[in-house]
């Protein structure tokens, strides 16, 4: 099998998609139960019960990429993202932080995804987006989100009891001629900071001349609540806008039902 992010053959190891880091600040003492969002109006189902939040990725990154990339982005990311994740620190991302931040939101999308479609297969009822080589090689090698990716930035009430959420919706990008392409919003929290990301294969979209992705408006409930990070805003962003809470949740996946799920 082939590396994801190289390419090349080889040794390929167990990759830890919520990192060490992640997992010894939230200091988890009790089982952490996997639900399954049924949709909206629908309440979620248990599907799984775990001892930590550990959720990983076989066979799938080789050995130097899990250290040279994928370990030297967290260890850059973890001063950052740590007080906000923990405590909903208030901080200024400068444009730099902006890239690194976004750059770690998308691969950890990526990752997520393939990671719960090898340990729960067929268990959702919307599945999620799986990266393109293209788009694997652009984030490895550039060491930034990939073309047409958009990422954005929440603050959660995550009340103490809720480590992470993580949920897929389609995104509809017009063509000139023919059907839609399907993009992905992908949307997913780690305590405090909540985070979305667009994407779509960016090769395929150049090549049909799609239509850049232009968001909706939010939901009343979350207007102000999204701070755009990538592509950047050529300016610093202060974190954390107003905080929207679990009853917003499946309106911040779907913005309000404007996209199909």
């Amino acid at each position: 099998m082939k590396c994801l992010l190289c390419g090349r053959d080889g040794e390929l190891s167990r990759e830890h998609v919520i990192p060490g880091w992640v997992r010894r600040a939230f200091n988890i003492s009790g089982p952490v139960t996997i639900l399954r969002g049924e949709g909206e109006g629908k309440p979620s189902t248990p599907i799984d019960k775990r001892p930590t939040l550990s959720i990983t990725l076989d066979r799938a990154v080789c050995r130097l990429c899990n250290s040279e990339f994928l370990g030297a982005l967290e260890k850059a990311v973890k001063p950052i993202l740590e007080p906000m994740m923990l405590r909903a620190e208030g901080t200024t991302l400068d444009i730099e932080k902006q890239k690194l931040l976004a750059t770690w939101v998308v691969k950890t999308a990526y990752l997520l995804e393939l990671a719960v479609r090898q340990r729960y297969p067929g268990a959702r009822p919307i599945e999620g987006y799986v990266a393109s080589e293209p788009e694997w090689a652009w984030l490895r090698q550039c060491r930034e989100p990939p073309p047409w990716s958009r990422v954005w930035l929440g603050c959660f009430d995550a009340r103490q009891t809720t480590p992470m959420n993580y949920e897929p919706s389609v995104a509809p990008v017009p063509v000139p001629q023919g059907e839609p392409l399907n993009g992905h919003l992908t949307s997913f929290t780690l305590g405090y900071v909540a985070f979305q990301v667009f994407s779509i294969d960016y090769v395929l979209a150049d090549s049909v001349g799609a239509v850049q992705f232009q968001p909706p408006d939010p939901p009343p409930k979350l207007v102000g609540a999204i701070l755009q990070i990538w592509p950047t805003r050529l300016r610093p962003v202060q974190w954390p806008p107003p905080a929207f809470g679990h009853d917003s949740w499946k309106e911040l996946v779907t913005w309000g039902g404007s996209l199909r799920r």
